[in-house]
């Protein structure tokens, strides 16, 4: 399908704003994971104020939680197709548009 060029700099700013809000993403996540993983696992431990049976299910929720944001948010502003792993692909790959 032929874009105008106004859709096709539509495209890009979606984009964009799909791309920035996946990096904003993963600063909180990443740091939960380093925060779980250099926990003490020791009996009674807390992780941010919380006993660690509660902080891993609340962490859990957040992970499953991003994930869900990631599938919805990370799509093709043209095609609505998954854009795979790639933080800055040129192009999508199901359906070609340009995004940058």
């Amino acid at each position: 399908m032929e874009y105008t060029e106004q859709q096709k700099a539509e495209f890009k700013t979606v984009f964009a704003r799909r791309r920035r809000n996946q990096i904003v993403l993963a600063v909180p996540v990443l740091t939960l994971m380093a925060l779980l993983v250099l926990s003490d696992q020791s009996a009674g431990s807390r992780m941010l104020g919380l006993p660690l049976l509660v902080a891993i299910p609340v962490a859990l929720l957040a992970f499953v939680g991003a994930l869900l944001f990631s599938l919805r948010n990370w799509r093709c502003p043209a095609c609505n197709g998954y854009m795979g792993k790639g933080i800055n692909p040129r192009f999508c790959a199901k359906c070609g548009v340009a995004l940058r």
